[in-house]
């Protein structure tokens, strides 16, 4: 049965090494956990799909060979809602006959990955297969760079720094419980370094994060995002548009906030489009 998901989201069932080149070639984005999380919390309640199944992510988990010490996570799209260069290169990895003896797909060698949004993590900071309190999830590394806060990811794929005390908060909710959100890691391989999608589970579930899935598992689902969801490239991008602070305020008027609260809210959002904002010299 077809999931009913906000327009412009698009299922992709299926095994992830067949459904990933799909979603690609039609020009979609597969979508991030950290998206995931703010789709729930948006539209969860008029698309109950979002909350009752589980998706697979276009955030990756690398298993360096013979290291039992550090996996890494590599955020392939970026906070404009862009699949990176190094990004799309990981993705594509993702196939059917790129496939090691885990079900991962086989990565070369990790630099071949490249720098952008690949964050090392050391496994002894990693919580695994333990419920997690409130103040155990918002401490949790894994979580925090899955939910893109600030302070654990480049700027480039930043996100709002209380994303994931809200998400949290909203799971406690649905499962009327206090602990939730455990994390599932798999191992290395002792001679290929192998990738795999981190996948987000449903509330009953208590939103878990598994990151030793097979991709060649039939029952993977993949959402890809559709240009006019992300915004479509704008001619004007790299070109400085201009706004005045009256035509600022005009947009955020139906809001309370302090105007200095607006303006800066306003600019985030403009920056992510690829507007600049300048003062206006009279």
């Amino acid at each position: 049965m077809t999931l009913n998901l906000p327009k412009g989201m698009n299922e992709h069932y299926g095994r992830n090494v067949d459904k990933m080149p799909e979603l690609l070639k039609v020009g979609e984005v597969p979508m991030s956990a950290a998206r995931l999380m703010q789709e729930r919390l948006t539209n969860g309640n008029n698309f109950p799909d979002l909350w009752n199944k589980y998706f697979d992510t276009s955030d990756l988990i690398v298993y360096p060979k013979r290291n039992s010490e550090d996996i890494y996570i590599l955020l392939t799209i970026n906070n404009k809602g862009r699949i990176t260069k190094n990004g799309r290169k990981a993705l594509e990895l993702i196939k059917p006959d790129n496939l090691a003896s885990n079900y991962g797909a086989v990565v070369e060698q990790v630099r071949e990955l490249g720098r952008k949004g690949l964050i090392k993590v050391p496994r002894k900071r990693i919580t695994t297969e333990t419920y997690l309190t409130k103040d155990k999830v918002l401490n949790e590394l894994t979580w925090r760079i899955l939910a893109r806060h600030p302070d654990e990811v480049p700027s480039e794929f930043a996100k709002d720094k209380n994303l994931l005390r809200e998400y949290f908060k909203e799971v406690v909710s649905r499962t009327r419980n206090q602990k939730n959100m455990a994390l599932y890691i798999g191992n290395s391989l002792k001679d290929k370094t192998t990738l795999k999608a981190w996948c987000v589970s449903w509330f009953e579930d208590r939103s878990d994060a598994y990151g030793w899935l097979n991709l060649d598992d039939d029952d993977g689902r993949l959402v890809g995002l559709a240009p006019e969801v992300l915004g479509a490239p704008d001619k004007n991008i790299g070109k400085a548009k201009v706004y005045s602070i009256e035509e600022i305020l005009g947009e955020s008027g139906n809001t309370n906030d302090f105007a200095p609260n607006q303006i800066r809210r306003l600019s985030n959002i403009f920056e992510q489009k690829g507007y600049q904002i300048h003062k206006r010299i009279k």
